[in-house]
């Protein structure tokens, strides 16, 4: 279920009852079918189980900027092809799905460090909005996770540059 319907059957369904938009998006999000199989982080052990760990941190604000620089350089591109369509469709279009990479990256690692933590894949479902966690819990993001904690890949994952930049992220912290 996209976005725009979750907050469609969360207006309907706030209507209907009177609570809050939050409140009926919690609802819309626990009636998300069950998810499929997701590609899975091995458990680790976290020192602070309560605590965002700094690595975690540290690499979301790194994509974080990577995906800034990007919707940055589409608006830059409205000011400077204003006529010249063909051009800025192209451009403008590639800097926009560079930037959904790094933001689909930052949800991927998030939920391989839940899976890290035992999270079950329904709350990791609820916590991502979406019933295919596959979409952004892929093999690169298990790979990112399993470096910024200085895992080994799962058992079948080949050595991937997700892994080696999760790692340069750990041994900076």
């Amino acid at each position: 279920m996209s976005s725009h319907a979750r907050h469609n059957d969360a207006r309907r369904y706030r209507e209907a009852s009177g609570g809050s938009h939050t409140q009926a998006l919690r609802q819309v999000r626990e009636q998300l079918p069950p998810s499929r199989s997701t590609s899975r982080a091995a458990a680790a052990p976290v020192r602070h189980a309560q605590a965002v760990p700094p690595v975690l941190l540290a690499a979301q604000a790194d994509l974080a900027r990577g995906a800034i620089r990007h919707l940055n350089e589409v608006m830059v591109l409205g000011e400077r092809l204003p006529h010249n369509l063909e051009e800025w469709a192209s451009l403008s279009s590639y800097a926009m799905t560079d930037a959904h990479a790094y933001t689909q990256m930052m949800a991927g690692t998030n939920g391989a460090f839940f899976q890290m933590l035992g999270w079950d894949d329904d709350t990791i479902r609820r916590n991502l909005q979406d019933c295919d966690a596959d979409r952004y819990v892929t093999r690169n993001a298990v790979a990112h996770a399993a470096g910024l904690f200085g895992r080994p890949l799962p058992p079948g994952t080949d050595l991937t540059t997700w892994w080696s930049i999760g790692g340069q992220y750990a041994a900076e912290d």
